[in-house]
C-alpha cells in the first residue's frame, strides 16, 4: 500500500515524480523555500535504520516551489546510479533545507559553474540580475547540466568543454575575465574555484564559491565537511555551503 508522503524523524518524506541520468524531481508537500545554493539531505531508504549501500546524499536544489524540488547531478558512483534509477512513486527522505545559500547579486555578477557544480548556480541564473554572465564548463558536452534550461533564460551564456565537444575547447575559467567591482559565483572542482578567486583578485572583483565536500548529515555533527582555514575549522554543511574566497586560505582547504 502507498504511503502519503509524511516527516520521519523531522525529515520530509518526498515521492518521486521524474528521475533519469542526470535529474530526479520529487514532490514534496509544504517545502519552506530555500535560497539558491542551499542543499537537502537526501535518503533513499528511508524506512531502513541502515542504508546500506547509502548515508544519505547532500544534493544542491537545482530550482523548487512549494510542492515539488528538482535535483541535477553526474551518476559517478552506486549512489547516484540508484538515484538515477528510482522507479516513479519511490520514497526518498529529504531534509532540509539545508546550509547558507547565495545572497542574490545587486550589481554586475558572473556565474562560474563546472560539472556538477553547475546545479548550485541555476536559480542565481534564473533572477536575470542586470548585467549577468554565465560560464558553464564540463569535461564533455554531456556534462552541462541543465544547458536547455540555461540557454532559455536569454542570459550571456558562455561554454567550455574539456575536449571541445560543445564552446570553447578547455577550462571554463580559461572564459572568466571578472569586472572590477562585480561578483564572481562559482561552485565546481576545486581547482576551478581556486582558480576563479585568484582571477577575481587580480581584477578587483569580490569571489563567493560554494564547497561541495562530502558529508553525512548536514548540519554539523558527523564532522566529515570541515575544512581548515585561516581563521580555523568550519564546517561546509552549516557556515557554508556558500563562502567569501577570500577567508578560505586555499592551500588548506581541502
Amino acid at each position: 500500500m502507498k504511503r502519503a508522503p509524511g516527516t520521519v524523524s523531522g525529515r520530509v518524506l518526498g515521492r518521486v515524480l521524474e528521475s533519469g541520468p542526470t535529474r530526479l524531481v520529487l514532490e514534496v508537500p509544504g517545502w519552506p523555500g530555500h535560497r539558491p545554493g542551499q542543499f537537502a539531505m537526501l535518503g533513499l531508504t528511508p524506512e531502513l535504520v541502515h542504508r546500506d549501500p547509502l548515508l544519505p546524499r547532500p544534493m544542491a536544489v537545482y530550482r523548487g516551489n512549494a510542492s515539488a524540488l528538482e535535483f541535477r547531478f553526474k551518476v559517478v558512483g552506486r549512489g547516484t546510479r540508484i538515484m538515477a534509477e528510482l522507479a516513479p512513486g519511490a520514497v526518498v527522505s529529504v531534509l532540509g533545507p539545508l546550509g547558507n545559500g547565495f545572497a542574490p547579486p545587486d550589481g554586475p555578477a558572473t556565474l562560474v559553474g563546472g560539472g556538477s557544480g553547475i546545479a548550485s548556480l541555476y536559480e542565481l541564473a534564473e533572477a536575470r540580475s542586470p548585467g549577468l554572465r554565465v560560464l558553464l564548463g564540463g569535461r564533455s558536452r554531456a556534462d552541462i547540466l541543465g544547458l536547455e534550461d540555461f540557454e532559455k533564460l536569454g542570459v550571456d551564456l558562455r561554454l567550455a568543454t574539456d575536449d571541445g565537444s560543445l564552446g570553447e575547447r578547455g577550462f571554463v575559467t580559461d572564459l572568466l575575465a571578472p569586472r572590477a567591482g562585480e561578483t564572481v559565483y562559482a561552485c565546481g572542482p576545486l581547482g576551478m574555484m581556486q582558480r576563479a578567486h585568484a582571477l577575481a583578485g587580480e581584477a578587483g572583483a569580490r569571489c563567493v564559491v560554494s564547497l561541495e565536500n562530502n558529508m553525512a548529515c548536514g548540519f554539523g555533527v558527523c564532522l566529515g565537511c570541515v575544512v581548515k582555514t585561516p581563521a580555523g575549522f568550519r564546517y561546509v554543511c552549516t557556515h557554508g555551503p556558500v563562502f567569501e574566497s577570500g577567508t578560505l586560505g586555499w592551500g588548506a582547504a581541502t
